[in-house]
C-alpha cells in the first residue's frame, strides 16, 4: 500500500489550479470594448415578399414560418421574396419539412439558380394572437439555421414587426429589433401618370393678405414678412424697427 507524499498534487488540484489561473497580463490600452453598428444597418421587404409574408401569416390562425432569399447591399439586407414550405403547426408552433427544405434547395440549383439557393438566409414566422417577441424555441431554431449569417422576422397582428439577425463568425452575434421597411415598387410610368394629373388640376395662386393698409399679392420679387404679415419687397416693412412695433402695430385690424 502506497503512502501519499505530502508534495503529491492530485488531478483535481490542477483542474483547481487552471481555472483559477489570470488570463495573463493586460498589455492593451485598457479601455472597455465596444462594438459599431452601422447608422443604416436595415431589413428591406420587396413589395413581393411583403404581399406574400402578410397575405400567407394573415390567411391562417395558425403559427406559420417561410423562407426568405436575401440580398446583402452593405448593412442592409433586401428580402426579395419567400418561399412556403410543408411544414407542421399549431396555434404555438411551426416546423418546417426538412425534406422540404432540401428539396427546395435541390430544385433551385437544379433549376440553375445556385446564387438563389445560396441566398436562402432569411427565416420568417408568426405570432397569431401574441405579441412580437423571441421565444427559446425561435432562439434554437435561429441557432440551428444560421450558416454565415440569417435574418429572422416574427409578425404578429396588425403589421407587428420584429426583426433580428444572427451572425455566426467570426463570433457569434445577435441584433434584435433591427428596422424594417418595405420598398415601394419603382413605376415610371405610373409616376408620370401621376404628374400629368397634377399639371392638369392644379394651378400656382399665390395668397392674397389683405391688411389696414394696402393688399399685396405675394411674387417672386416679394416674400412673406413675419413682422407685418403681409407680402412686400425685402427691406418695404414698417414694422422691421422693433422699437416703433408696439406703436405702429395693431392685430385686431389685420384682416386674415
Amino acid at each position: 500500500m502506497k503512502t501519499k507524499d505530502k508534495n503529491t498534487v492530485t488531478e483535481t488540484q490542477v483542474v483547481d489550479e487552471v481555472d483559477r489561473w489570470p488570463a495573463g497580463i493586460r498589455i492593451s490600452n485598457g479601455k472597455d470594448t465596444t462594438v459599431s453598428v452601422s447608422d443604416n444597418m436595415a431589413v428591406i421587404l420587396s413589395s413581393h415578399a411583403f404581399e406574400q409574408l402578410f397575405g400567407w401569416v394573415y390567411s391562417t390562425s395558425r403559427e406559420i414560418s417561410c423562407l426568405g432569399s436575401v440580398l446583402q447591399e452593405g448593412s442592409v439586407f433586401i428580402i426579395e421574396r419567400f418561399y412556403l414550405l410543408k411544414q407542421s403547426c399549431s396555434s404555438v408552433n411551426t416546423e418546417l419539412d426538412q425534406a422540404a427544405v432540401a428539396e427546395l434547395m435541390e430544385g433551385l440549383i437544379k433549376d440553375g439558380e445556385k446564387q438563389e439557393a445560396q441566398r436562402i438566409k432569411c427565416w420568417a414566422h408568426s405570432h397569431p394572437d401574441m405579441d412580437t417577441f423571441w421565444s427559446h424555441t425561435d432562439d434554437a431554431t435561429c441557432k440551428l439555421l444560421v450558416n454565415n449569417y440569417l435574418v429572422s422576422i416574427v409578425v404578429a397582428g396588425n403589421f407587428q414587426v420584429r426583426c433580428r439577425l444572427d451572425i455566426a463568425t467570426p463570433v457569434p452575434v445577435v441584433f434584435d429589433n433591427i428596422p424594417v421597411y418595405y420598398q415601394i415598387s419603382k413605376n415610371s410610368e405610373l409616376s408620370e401618370k401621376f404628374a400629368r394629373e397634377v399639371k392638369d388640376s392644379v394651378k400656382y395662386a399665390p395668397k392674397k393678405i389683405t391688411s389696414r393698409a394696402n393688399t399685396f399679392v405675394g411674387t417672386q420679387e416679394e416674400h412673406y414678412c413675419v413682422y407685418c404679415g403681409n407680402w412686400h419687397v425685402v427691406g418695404d416693412c414698417p414694422l422691421a424697427d422693433m422699437a416703433n412695433l408696439p406703436d405702429m402695430y395693431d392685430e385686431t385690424e389685420f384682416m386674415f
